[in-house]
């Protein structure tokens, strides 16, 4: 029996609910799991060799000295990380020619120009709207529906580049430009979308990706209404500010995301991996890692981490695919014998 039948047929045992159906917790998890399974198993009878090649040359001395800088980057309390700098690590791996230094002053520069026009006594809405009016409008930051198409928009040195990104990259850069004026500011991270607020009135907030434009607390359901579905109700605990960490993994998760729907698995990897040095206590991708590792047919990383996922997780529901996955890794790993 191939590899693909051996994980199909652990799969299918997975996806068959259990007598009374899934509860709540249960439909989480085989969300995640069915989302990436069927994405790797759908790649993982095809030739190996590319994404072998780009795993073995992902342990390299330039990607290892990248990696360790990420990682060092994200270390430390959340206030302390340069949000900026860890952005431009990641891409760093995926666009070698990049110049971070050459970014950051791209940045600093924006935020000259900030200054010159966001009065220093400004009220929170004033701030915002002149920041918006100064980024969108004179600076050509602004949304396009084309960057969802695209890995570019999840990158800081594109989305600077080309004037355009994803909501959360151009908050990203609202909110470093707005930091370097002595704004505080914040991200928010509402379902579907990213906007910043004003965090010295929580009633004012900014949509970078539509034009810079500022609304109150009140107002966000109906400005944002485009962003759901007509049943969606929106809650006002949507608004809450998000952490620089949250910024960066939700950003490597867009990532993630793109390249699992476009069968790059060896990207898909890559980004789970960043993903892991933000938040190591993620079991959910530990498990993503661990089937990803086994689809490029890395046995012995793949053991590794789906033990460690089912030894950090008392029963889960997912418990009969990883097992199988696991023990087929073993198999071919020479774990068993």
């Amino acid at each position: 029996m191939d590899m693909y039948s051996d994980c199909t047929s652990c799969m299918m045992l997975w996806f068959a609910a259990p007598p009374g159906g899934w509860d709540t917790r249960h439909t989480r998890w085989r969300l995640g799991i069915e989302r990436t399974g069927r994405i790797i198993l759908s790649a993982v009878s095809g030739d190996y060799t590319a994404r072998l090649g780009y795993h073995s040359a992902m342990r390299g001395k330039a990607h290892d000295s990248t990696r360790a800088a990420f990682a060092r980057t994200v270390q430390g309390t959340d206030v302390e990380m340069n949000l900026a700098l860890a952005s431009l690590l990641f891409a760093l791996d995926r666009h070698p020619e990049l110049d971070v230094a050459q970014y950051l002053a791209m940045l600093d520069a924006l935020a000259e120009g900030a200054a010159r026009v966001v009065p220093s006594d400004a009220d929170p809405v004033e701030a915002l709207t002149a920041l918006g009016r100064y980024l969108c409008d004179g600076e050509g930051l602004r949304g396009e529906q084309k960057v969802y198409s695209t890995t570019d928009g999840c990158f800081l040195d594109r989305a600077l580049d080309q004037r355009t990104g994803l909501p959360i990259t151009l908050s990203v850069i609202y909110l470093e430009v707005g930091w370097r004026i002595g704004l505080p500011l914040a991200g928010v991270g509402v379902p579907g979308h990213f906007i910043i607020k004003h965090e010295a009135n929580e009633a004012a907030y900014c949509d970078p990706f539509h034009g810079g434009r500022v609304f109150h607390a009140d107002d966000c359901a109906a400005a944002l209404g485009g962003q759901f579905s007509e049943d969606f109700t929106f809650h006002q605990a949507f608004l809450a500010s998000v952490s620089r960490a949250t910024i960066l993994y939700r950003m490597l998760n867009n990532l993630k995301q793109m390249y699992l729907r476009s069968r790059k698995l060896h990207l898909a990897l890559w980004a789970t991996d960043r993903m892991l040095i933000v938040r190591p206590e993620s079991v959910a991708d530990i498990r993503d890692r661990g089937l990803l590792y086994a689809a490029i047919q890395n046995h012995t990383q793949a053991v590794l981490d789906l033990e460690a996922y089912l030894s950090s997780v008392p029963n889960p529901p997912d418990a009969l695919a990883v097992i199988g996955q696991l023990r087929t890794a073993q198999l071919r790993s020479g774990w068993l014998n």
